[in-house]
């Protein structure tokens, strides 16, 4: 967990990625945004944007697998209000492949004009729950 998490804040210093302010939340960066269930292995979160279009926010994303080898994985944004109360239900998990040294654009947009916020649920989908980080579940993570 903690060698993703460098490898996604590497990311961001790499891309010059920046997240709008609202969006951000505290720190603003890649791994404050980005929760991970399982081992992802070689892949990694290396660009991250946010907007508001229509008063809706927007998010995309582009993972990257840095191994040779293909790499499944599933995804899903919960949206976050002001406070940092989830809105709405987070959906379902959506599933992908990358490629090996491959990348995958991901983008989503909230469905409720209150999300202010987000966060980007990546999942390995043969891990079991007790391998998710502080003990928590995939469809009930660990919010701060």
């Amino acid at each position: 967990m903690k060698r993703l998490a460098m490898i996604v804040a590497l990311g961001l210093a790499c891309s010059g990625a920046a997240l709008p302010a609202r969006a951000a939340g505290e720190g603003g960066s890649i791994a404050s945004k980005v929760d991970i269930f399982g081992d992802l292995g070689a892949l990694s979160v290396t660009d991250l944007r946010a907007s508001r279009r229509n008063n809706l926010l927007r998010v995309q994303a582009t993972i990257t697998n840095s191994s040779s080898r293909k790499t499944n994985f599933q995804y899903r944004f919960r949206w976050l209000d002001a406070d940092g109360f989830v809105v709405g239900e987070p959906g379902v998990w959506k599933p992908e492949v990358i490629v090996g040294n491959g990348d995958r654009v991901i983008d989503a947009g909230a469905l409720n004009f209150k999300a202010t916020d987000f966060k980007l649920e990546l999942k390995d989908p043969n891990a079991k729950a007790s391998s998710y980080h502080n003990g928590s579940t995939a469809d009930n993570p660990p919010y701060r």
